[in-house]
């Protein structure tokens, strides 16, 4: 049975979120979630183009993060370009309150492991599984995490 509700409750929990689906929705394409792959989203980014507008953020998330304490939440985020970075911090400063010192950025998904153990030293007195990861990719991040940590990990829909 789970325990995540437990997890939610403890005021020991370090919640560390992903962006892109978690914190900022996916609505990218005209009737379609996303229509650029990696490489068109780095060249439009360093045109100039803003992807990361407030009508992204989720009510949910924000509610949640709100109701926690903002010294535990980090967010770990896979980015393409310096640009992608400064737009998804003024994404999070403007509507999570997301510290900056608190965001991390990886070039691909399975190196968020690597940053949940620089978290994890930060508070070296908690157990692990206080130390969440919270996304939408399955494969390349959750179970990654899972099966390669003592870290918890839930996925986006259980905030639905």
């Amino acid at each position: 049975m789970s325990k995540i509700k437990e997890l939610f409750n403890d005021n020991k929990t370090i919640y560390v979120f992903d962006i892109d689906g978690v914190l900022a929705k996916i609505e990218y394409g005209q009737y379609n979630h996303y229509m650029l792959d990696d490489e068109a989203w780095a060249k439009e980014i360093e045109k100039g183009k803003i992807f990361y507008n407030d009508d992204l953020a989720i009510n949910t998330m924000k509610h949640f993060i709100e109701s926690k304490d903002i010294n535990k939440i980090y967010v770990i985020s896979k980015i393409a370009t310096k640009k992608e970075i400064d737009q998804k911090i003024d994404f999070l400063k403007r509507n999570y309150s997301i510290l900056e010192n608190h965001v991390y950025y990886v070039n691909n998904n399975k190196e968020k492991l690597n940053i949940l153990n620089k978290i994890h030293d930060k508070h070296k007195e908690l157990d692990s599984k206080y130390i969440v990861m919270i996304d939408d990719n399955v494969d390349d991040v959750l179970s990654y995490i899972a099966f390669n940590s003592n870290y918890s990990t839930i996925h986006i829909s259980s905030f639905m």
